[in-house]
């Protein structure tokens, strides 16, 4: 049975495409692609149907990873369709846990709870810094906590 991820940030052209994308790509690594779909999407409208911004593509790219997916704002089926829906903050995890619907399915997360120390848990928007250093800093804890999640949760070697 295949299960469900979402990555969500404030506006999907930043960290949660990079999350989305590591996620799918360490997935495909470890033999499981085909078990597990991994989406993204925004809390607010103001970027759907939008390619992510320019530097998280070239980080992306600087990785060996093409991406292509335009923005889109979260909604109600995601809620019920998706196994997990992390946020990359604690801002987003409070937004999504109060927009749930009742019927939600989803455990929603911090990204950051898998593999991350508590000071660097919180995965914070790069959008208003200059350069693509932030981005890569994104790129770094998603890749961590990515793996951390799929040797925590989908290959089962712990606990979650």
């Amino acid at each position: 049975m295949t299960k469900k991820i979402l990555m969500v940030c404030m506006g999907n052209i930043c960290r949660s495409p990079i999350a989305e994308a590591i996620m799918r790509k360490a997935l495909h690594r470890q033999g499981v692609d085909k078990e597990w779909l991994v989406d993204s999407a925004a809390l607010v409208g103001y970027h759907s149907g939008s390619l992510p911004e320019e530097r998280a593509l070239s980080v992306l790219q600087n990785h060996g990873i093409q991406y292509d997916k335009e923005a889109r704002v979260i909604n109600s089926n995601d809620f019920v369709e998706c196994d997990y829906i992390f946020g990359m903050d604690n801002d987003n995890v409070a937004e999504l846990k109060k927009i749930a619907p009742p019927d939600c399915k989803a455990r929603i997360m911090l990204l950051g709870d898998f593999g991350l120390a508590e000071s660097e848990k919180n995965i914070y928007d790069p959008y208003y810094f200059l350069g693509e250093a932030p981005f890569e800093e994104v790129y770094d804890k998603c890749l961590i906590a990515c793996k951390a999640f799929i040797n925590n949760v989908v290959l089962n070697k712990h606990c979650s």
